[in-house]
């Protein structure tokens, strides 16, 4: 008998622990309350108790509470968000979504700087008040709480380049109001002295629901995209956005080619940093002005193809350590940006389908990452490996500037020629060098406006092999346009000193060529003025 009470003394009492131990699970999402974004690596914790977690990267959590405290509040905490506490009482148990209000720190800091902007004069205003119109890229057409279309982007509608003269851009984009899965978005541009038009459309299903924009963190889109307009090998990657328009401060005056191409897409990223594209494309090149696709025919005759017909199919893997963004209207800044980041690429063109006309493959593969020098400041560095494997005409060799642009402040060459240098393999190293607590930093007002030091190194060099060479093997092949040269047994250099972030979009700098002065025409050095958006 007494046996038995103890065991039903013991089985009540692990019973009466079951019952106080019980935990309620609290899953949700931080947001932004301003953009309705995700908010990434929040703080959540229960105020008094050790008890707490970290959002992911794309701003979800789950936090195991004990019953037994829910007269606790539940506080949550991020860099550049006001510190917000909840009731546990007032909590929905099934999907909480904790919307952070933005901290007015930078708002602040743009205060100061419209205020020294306005005591300098009306051009000081006007000067404020043009930064910051420009700075945000897009206009809403309508009501910014009830749009559908949003007007951009401002930093591209009018550019210059010798090719095109003054060029007028306009865009449009739709948001989530209209669809939170289908968007549609596209540009039309007119140049002055071609007197072309040229265009661009898209449109993007998202596998995934958008607060605002299509390519917010994660993406999960399949896209269609038809474009016309200005393209030049030597200045820009294949498959870079033709959003900036590179060519606006190059010498690339019968360097460029009008394409136009239709591509299907693929993308989709994930929160451990892997993400990846596959893409088809039918591509449609036509030389510009004096730019000629020359080849040798019969008995010494020359033959001109009017057009360069490609189709080709591809496969872009990213990898990024810890991947994370601090997502705007239509804006992801990434908040990880000490961490390395890799591409790999595959492009195989398809001769015969769809008109496709060469077949050959390109492989690729870039490496990028920001060191941080202590108080001194920081060190951009990105490396790339790019070669053709099969016999091409000189419009799918490697160039210089020929790259994915991602993250990191790490411009393009800028002294030579767009084609200057041919090149079936080549080697690239880019590094930048923005001071913190330098010469600037000591004083007072550039310190308000934030003015860096700047200094870069750009180096590249490479190796043409016979069979893309024409005057070795001219079978198949465009005649190399003047301005082309093969590389020696040095790299070309080129190196930077200047001041960046001035108004907080403006990079002002000198350029010095080291290597390669002989060329004709080189030029040797260059002040020149960026956009460093």
């Amino acid at each position: 008998m007494k046996k038995t009470s103890i065991l039903f003394f013991l089985f009540l009492m692990s019973a009466g622990v079951s019952v106080f131990a019980q935990n309620t699970l609290l899953k949700g999402v931080v947001t932004d309350a301003k953009y309705h974004t995700p908010v990434p690596y929040a703080a959540l914790f229960i105020q008094g108790t050790s008890i707490g977690t970290v959002a992911d990267n794309t701003g979800e959590f789950s936090l195991s509470v004990p019953d037994s405290i829910t007269d606790r509040r539940l506080m949550v905490a991020r860099e550049g968000f006001q510190l917000m506490s909840l009731s546990l009482d007032e909590r929905e148990t099934e999907r909480l979504i904790v919307a952070l209000e933005p901290d007015d720190h930078v708002d602040r800091v743009r205060a100061i700087q419209d205020s020294i902007a306005v005591n300098s004069g009306a051009f000081g205003a006007f000067l404020a008040r043009a930064v910051k119109f420009v700075t945000n890229d897009w206009i809403p057409l309508g009501d910014p709480e009830t749009n559908w279309f949003d007007f951009g982007r401002i930093q591209t509608i009018p550019t210059y380049n010798p090719i095109e003269g003054i060029r007028l851009r306009a865009g449009i984009a739709s948001n989530s109001r209209l669809s939170p899965h289908f968007f549609v978005r596209g540009y039309a541009a007119y140049g002055f002295k071609d007197q072309r038009f040229k265009y661009r459309g898209e449109a993007i299903y998202s596998f995934n629901k958008k607060a605002y924009h299509e390519d917010e963190f994660p993406k999960n889109n399949l896209r269609l995209v038809y474009e016309n307009d200005l393209y030049s090998p030597g200045e820009m990657h294949p498959y870079a956005l033709n959003d900036l328009l590179l060519i606006t401060y190059r010498r690339s005056m019968n360097e460029a080619t009008y394409r136009n191409f239709a591509e299907l897409n693929y993308e989709r990223e994930y929160k451990n940093g892997l993400a990846h594209t596959l893409r088809v494309r039918r591509s449609r090149l036509v030389p510009q002005g004096k730019l000629q696709f020359d080849q040798d025919f019969e008995e010494g005759i020359v033959l001109t193809n009017g057009e360069l017909h490609t189709t080709d199919v591809g496969v872009l893997l990213r990898y990024s350590v810890r991947e994370a963004y601090h997502q705007q209207k239509r804006k992801r800044i990434p908040l990880e940006i000490t961490s390395p980041v890799f591409f790999l690429s595959h492009t195989m063109g398809v001769n015969g389908f769809i008109g496709g006309e060469v077949a050959y493959h390109r492989s690729e593969f870039s490496a990028q990452k920001r060191f941080l020098l202590g108080s001194a400041g920081r060190l951009d560095a990105v490396g790339e490996i790019m070669k053709v494997w099969n016999k091409v005409p000189f419009p799918l060799l490697v160039y210089p500037n020929q790259r994915y642009r991602y993250q990191i402040e790490n411009n393009f060459f800028f002294l030579n020629r767009a084609l200057e240098f041919v090149a079936d393999e080549q080697y690239t190293l880019r590094m930048t060098f923005v001071g913190d607590d330098l010469l600037l930093a000591k004083m007072p007002v550039a310190d308000i406006l934030q003015l860096r030091e700047l200094a870069s190194l750009r180096v590249a060099h490479g190796r043409l092999s016979d069979k893309n060479n024409p005057a070795v093997s001219p079978n198949g092949l465009y005649h190399f346009p003047s301005v082309s040269h093969r590389y020696d047994n040095v790299p070309y250099v080129e190196g930077t000193i200047g001041i960046t972030n001035i108004l907080g979009l403006l990079r002002v700098e000198y350029v010095h060529r080291f290597t390669y002065r002989d060329h004709p025409d080189a030029l040797l050095g260059a002040f020149r003025v960026d956009v460093t958006l």
